[in-house]
C-alpha cells in the first residue's frame, strides 16, 4: 500500500459512550469526522445523559450517515459499550471517551501499523491534556520512536506496572467474541484491556500522537475518594486471579498491582472513619495485606516507599 493511497479498505466501528459531556463532545465528534480513514462506523451510545448530549447526537447524525445512535437509560460506561459491541459491524474495533478527541489521521496510522506487521492490537501515543482555569496545558512529550511490535506478554507485563486503558487502540473485532465489559465498576478498562491484550499474537506500538486524553477535575478518576473507588482494588485482584490462570509467569507485577490497590484503598478509606461501610472494609483490607505482607515485601517490582507504607499499614 503506497503512503499517497486514500485508506479505505475494512470498516472500523468506533464506539463513544456519551454522559454529561456537552461541553466537549463536538470537539470529539469533530475530530473522528475529520478522520482521513473514512470506512468507519461510528456508534454513540447516549446512556441516559440529562444535558443536551442526546440532541448532539441526533444532529451529528443527520449530517452524516457513518454515525448510529442509540439512546438508552443510564446504566453506566461497561453497559454502553457492551451495547455498541453488540450492534457493531466493523472488521475492527475501537473505543474514545466522549470528552477526548484524536489527530486527523489517528486511525489510518493505527490501520496502517496493525496491518504492515500483521498484529492483532495497534496502540497510539497519548497526550495528556490537563484542564485548569478554562484553559488546556498539554504534557510535554518525548522524542517520538520508531513502531515497534511487542509480543502481548511483554506488553501485559508493562500494562501491570503502568495502568490500562482501552481507548488509543485498534483491536481486530475477533478478540471481542467472549470478551465484555465488567459492568457497575468504574476503570472497567483495567480488566478488559488485560483479557483483550491476553487474546493477542502479536501488539504494535506505532509511537506517534494520536489521542489527545482531556484531564477534567470533576471526572471519576480526579474526583475525590469515595467507596465506589474500591473498584481499584477489585480489579486489580481481578487481574491477578487472571495472571495466575493465564500467566503466571506475570504473577509478580500482577501482585505488585493488587498491593498497591490495596494500600491505596486503605489509606484513603481511613479518611471516611466513621462510616460503617468505609469501617468494614478498611478492616477487610488490612487483614488481607497482612496475608500477603511477606510475599509483597519480597516482590521486586513493589518500591521500598511501597514496603514501608505496609509495614506501617499491617501494625
Amino acid at each position: 500500500m503506497r503512503e499517497e493511497e486514500t485508506v479505505t479498505e475494512e470498516k472500523i466501528s468506533i464506539i463513544i459512550p456519551v454522559y454529561k459531556v456537552e461541553e466537549y463532545l463536538e470537539t470529539c465528534l469533530d475530530s473522528v469526522l475529520a478522520q482521513t480513514y473514512q470506512n468507519l462506523e461510528i456508534l454513540l451510545v447516549d446512556d441516559g445523559s440529562p444535558d443536551r448530549c442526546g440532541e448532539i447526537c441526533d444532529r451529528y447524525a443527520q449530517k452524516d450517515k457513518r454515525i448510529r445512535v442509540i439512546h438508552k437509560k443510564n446504566e453506566g460506561v461497561a453497559r454502553a459499550r457492551n451495547t455498541a459491541l453488540e450492534l457493531a459491524s466493523g472488521d475492527y474495533i475501537s473505543f474514545m471517551d466522549s470528552d477526548d478527541w484524536i489527530a486527523p489521521k489517528a486511525y489510518e496510522i493505527l490501520y496502517r501499523g496493525l496491518k504492515k506487521y500483521d498484529a492483532d492490537c495497534s496502540v497510539g501515543d497519548c497526550t495528556c491534556a490537563y484542564e485548569k482555569d478554562g484553559m488546556l496545558f498539554f504534557e510535554k512529550k518525548e522524542k517520538q520512536k520508531e513502531a515497534e511490535c511487542i509480543e502481548a506478554k511483554e506488553v501485559i507485563g508493562k500494562l501491570l506496572l503502568q495502568g490500562s486503558a482501552i481507548w488509543n487502540c485498534l483491536f481486530k473485532r475477533k478478540l471481542f467474541e467472549k470478551i465484555r465489559f465488567p459492568q457497575g465498576r468504574i476503570n472497567d478498562d483495567e480488566v478488559t484491556a488485560l483479557h483483550v491484550l491476553a487474546e493477542c499474537r502479536k501488539i504494535v506500538y506505532v509511537n506517534q500522537e494520536t489521542y489527545y486524553y482531556r484531564i477534567r477535575a470533576n471526572s471519576i478518576t480526579t474526583a475525590a475518594f469515595s467507596l465506589k473507588k474500591l473498584d481499584f482494588y477489585y480489579n486489580a485482584k481481578e487481574n491477578r486471579r487472571f495472571i495466575r490462570e493465564k500467566l503466571p509467569e506475570l504473577l509478580g507485577q500482577a501482585e505488585y498491582k493488587y498491593v498497591k490497590a490495596m494500600l491505596y484503598c486503605y489509606v484513603n478509606l481511613g479518611r471516611l472513619r466513621g462510616e460503617q461501610e468505609a469501617d468494614r472494609m478498611r478492616a477487610a483490607l488490612k487483614k488481607e495485606l497482612r496475608q500477603n505482607k511477606v510475599q509483597a515485601l519480597e516482590n521486586p517490582f513493589l518500591d521500598w516507599k511501597y514496603k514501608i507504607l505496609l509495614q506501617i499499614c499491617t501494625l
